[in-house]
Formats: structure tokens, C-alpha cells, sequence
């Protein structure tokens, strides 16, 4: 969707997150941007960027999507995680995010409810095969 020319270091890498290592890597971005839709707030780092345009490639965008598709993108996904961690304040322990608030907070859309779940459950599957294999190695 970007320009036809490609930057090789672009291509020539490939993204250091295992669920898109066979996607290329694209330049780190680390621009600074205006206050756009937020108003007069100054000046923020782009804290996203690679990430979502790897996950952009891989449901079928550009290889190299244009910027202003990612830096909108980011700004939804800000706002997204900001409105969940105001809820979950709000909610529960006051002024306390806990995993039991954000399962409250999506209980009812199910496909974030069911994705949560799966995180959780593979968490703590992480965590007893680690503790199995500290266990296994060091005695305990």
C-alpha cells in the first residue's frame, strides 16, 4: 500500500517476536507526534508501531503500511487499554488494576472473554512447567 520501492533493511530483516518471525522486520519508529486527536497534550513516543505494522502485514496489509494507518491504529489501541484501566480502577480494589477486574470488564463481548481465558490458562501453564523444571534441575 506504501511506496512500491522497498527499503532493503526493511525486508532484509525479519520481527523478533516468534509469532512473526517469518514476517519481515520494518525500521524502528520511535517518531514523535503532535497532539492530533488528543488534543494540545504535546509530544508522545510512538510506543506500537512495529508491533502493529507486523500484525497489519499478517492480516494482509501492505508489507510496509503507510504511517498514518499505524500511528491511527495505535491511537485506537491507546485509548482502548486507557478506558479498560480507568474501568478496572473504578471497579474492584479502587484505584487497583487486577486480572479479575479486565475479565469482569469483557465478560460479556466473547471472543476478548475467550482469548483471556486461553492467556490465563497458558500462564499458568508456563508457570508450573517452569516450576517443574527449577524443581527438576536445582532440587528443591
Amino acid at each position: 500500500m506504501a511506496d512500491e520501492e522497498e527499503d532493503p533493511t526493511v525486508s532484509d530483516h525479519l520481527c523478533s517476536n516468534p509469532l512473526f518471525s517469518s514476517l519481515p522486520r520494518f525500521e524502528e519508529e520511535n517518531e514523535e507526534i503532535g497532539g492530533g486527536a488528543e488534543g494540545g497534550q504535546g509530544k508522545r513516543k510512538r510506543l506500537f508501531s512495529k508491533e502493529l505494522r507486523c500484525m497489519m502485514y499478517g492480516f494482509g496489509d501492505d508489507q510496509n503500511p503507510y504511517t498514518e494507518s499505524v500511528d491511527i491504529l495505535e491511537d485506537l489501541v491507546i485509548e482502548f487499554i486507557t478506558e479498560m484501566t480507568h474501568k478496572a480502577m473504578s471497579i474492584g480494589r479502587q484505584g487497583r488494576v487486577q486480572v479479575e477486574d479486565i475479565v469482569f470488564l469483557i465478560r460479556k463481548d466473547p471472543r476478548k472473554f475467550a482469548r483471556v481465558k486461553d492467556l490465563l490458562t497458558m500462564n499458568e501453564e508456563l508457570k508450573r512447567a517452569r516450576k517443574a523444571f527449577d524443581e527438576a534441575n536445582y532440587g528443591s
